[in-house]
């Protein structure tokens, strides 16, 4: 069985270096790629996954709609982080088409899952809260 592609648009260093550990310990093989250049790489070798910082330099929400008006790059599954304070954001990568956009605190939760290719919910961002009371 190979290992799923992910292709990783997250300029932060600290943090794409946790995803690529991560991705070595669940078996996801990880291509760090620039905003300035991903668009680039994804569509010289579609990835089975596309995991983008919303907040990334550039364009991150161009990048996901040339993704999904590309017929190569259309299907692709692309799962955005971003601020848990920034919900305007959130909205707008929805529109644009991220099937995905986690909060950065959920996103670290559920990395290992994510690069396993486990599906959330589309739009999926809840936080833990406080137990119900029933």
């Amino acid at each position: 069985m190979t290992s799923p592609r992910v292709v990783a648009v997250v300029p932060d260093l600290f943090f794409a270096t946790r995803i690529t550990a991560t991705a070595g310990q669940v078996g996801a093989e990880i291509e760090l790629a620039p905003p300035a250049t991903a668009l680039a790489a994804i569509r010289s070798a579609p990835p089975a996954l596309v995991v983008l910082d919303l907040h990334a330099p550039g364009d991150p929400l161009g990048l996901v709609r040339a993704l999904r008006s590309d017929p190569a790059t259309r299907a692709l599954r692309v799962i955005g982080f971003y601020s848990h304070v920034d919900r305007a954001l959130r909205e707008a990568a929805l529109a644009a088409g991220v099937d995905e956009a986690i909060p950065r605190s959920a996103f670290t939760r559920r990395l290992p899952s994510i690069l396993k290719g486990q599906r959330g919910e589309r739009g999926e961002d809840r936080e833990p809260g406080p137990p119900s009371q029933v």
